[in-house]
């Protein structure tokens, strides 16, 4: 199993296994940093302010970075400003970066932090946080790299807001067996979708695929973020919210947007580096 997939699958078991968030982020992170050789790694999410971002997750940071890091603003810095703007950032040099925080110039220096990429972590039309990866070498990341951060998050997002909707459906006042019964039905299929829409962007990213297979695959993920939507509306049902209509059959438009992935309907987009 080539490196990129292993990373795909070891954090998607974990997804199917678990909704405890900490366990999720934290093997995300060491199966990004122990297969691709990064040095560092972070996950932040947004708090219940809405502005302030917390770093909930990371592995390899200096005690100093990690101070830096801590608590972030959204809209401030590379990793604020990609929590702000939904889009991913790639960095050749931190250091030269207009958006590098003046508190982490020097630490960054020290700790010879070079290459840096931030993807938004987002579901459902909500941000939910950024993940990010540093290197201390001249290598920058390769468009296969920040494809495959970006399907990371995404993943990490389904697992956050499945954590999310199970623990309100734990908790809610009258959880009905139907409501039960809706939360393991979403569990188990997101679970598998997860994974089916992370290979599809995978496949997408390679240079080989013909443009027949490409508009296949891209309909294959495309119906698979409809199903995820479907399941997701399930669940508010069981939660007595109106449920959402879901996102109506893109076949048509693929040949226009071969590459661009499901949109918003329950399972997050696909990264907008798919296809190019």
């Amino acid at each position: 199993m080539e490196p990129h997939l292993k990373i795909l699958h070891t954090v998607s078991e974990t997804v199917s296994r678990t909704l405890d968030v900490e366990e999720i982020l934290k093997t995300a992170l060491e199966a990004l940093t122990h297969v691709t050789g990064h040095e560092i790694a972070s996950v932040h999410l947004v708090a219940t302010d809405g502005v302030t971002l917390e770093l909930r997750a990371e592995r390899g940071l200096s005690q100093q970075m990690r101070e830096v890091n801590r608590a972030l603003t959204v809209g401030e810095g590379i990793i604020g400003r990609v929590a702000s703007s939904g889009a991913t950032v790639v960095v050749r040099d931190v250091m030269g970066s207009p958006d590098l925080l003046p508190s982490a110039q020097a630490i960054v220096r020290r700790d010879r932090i070079r290459g840096f990429v931030c993807v938004p972590i987002a579901a459902r039309g909500r941000m939910l946080g950024t993940l990010s990866l540093g290197r201390q070498t001249n290598d920058p990341f390769d468009e296969g790299e920040v494809t495959l951060l970006e399907a990371t998050a995404q993943q990490i997002a389904i697992a956050l807001d499945n954590a999310r909707l199970s623990s309100e459906l734990v908790h809610a006042e009258k959880l009905s067996a139907v409501g039960e019964l809706a939360s393991g039905v979403a569990h188990e299929i997101n679970n598998p979708l997860t994974t089916i829409l992370g290979l599809a962007q995978l496949l997408l990213s390679r240079a080989d695929v013909t443009p027949a297979v490409h508009e296949r695959i891209a309909l294959m993920a495309d119906e698979a973020s409809r199903a995820a939507g479907i399941v997701q509306n399930l669940l508010m049902f069981a939660r007595h919210y109106p449920p959402e209509r879901p996102a109506r059959h893109r076949a048509q438009e693929l040949p226009a947007r071969a590459g661009q992935g499901p949109g918003d309907d329950g399972a997050g987009p696909l990264p907008d580096r798919v296809g190019r």
